[in-house]
């Protein structure tokens, strides 16, 4: 368990617990446990964080307050070919071995990233994903070597 200021910029987290005297201020910003959060950017004093889809501003006093885990309770840990049109998935794992993990984590699939399914072929293989701001066709043997959890159904 590791508090706000000291996670890496772009990785997705999730609420654990909060600390300190402003608890309630940030309970009332939406600080809930197991709600995404990731920093945007972050320059030692200041940061912008997401919290789920919103972005704030925050001083790194009140990170030092939030602490944040790697997964949250109780994931259900699926293979990213098993997700439907319009939902979303946080890459937890790649089950592949060699050059196709290297070629898959390559086009950008990491521990932490979030893909969006935008669209399927007509006969269902390749899947259109949406990760990092760019498009990508892979198929779906591929896509169930990555395996995710469902982040939301809207993107």
């Amino acid at each position: 368990m590791q508090t706000l200021d000291t996670t890496h910029v772009g990785q997705i987290y999730y609420l654990d617990r909060l600390i300190g005297a402003d608890q309630m201020k940030l309970k009332e910003l939406g600080f809930i446990k197991d709600k995404s959060i990731s920093l945007v950017s972050f320059n030692g004093e200041n940061a912008i964080i997401k919290l789920e889809n919103a972005r704030l501003a925050l001083s790194a006093d009140y990170l030092r307050q939030i602490f944040v885990k790697t997964e949250r309770s109780e994931e259900k840990i699926i293979g990213l070919s098993q997700l439907k049109i319009g939902e979303t998935g946080v890459v937890r794992l790649i089950d592949a071995a060699g050059e196709i993990k290297r070629r898959l984590m390559d086009m950008g699939i990491t521990r932490g990233t979030s893909i969006y399914v935008q669209k399927l072929a007509p006969l269902g293989d390749p899947m259109e994903l949406h990760l990092r701001g760019y498009a990508l066709s892979l198929r779906k043997a591929d896509a169930q070597k990555i395996k995710v959890v469902i982040e939301n159904n809207a993107k």
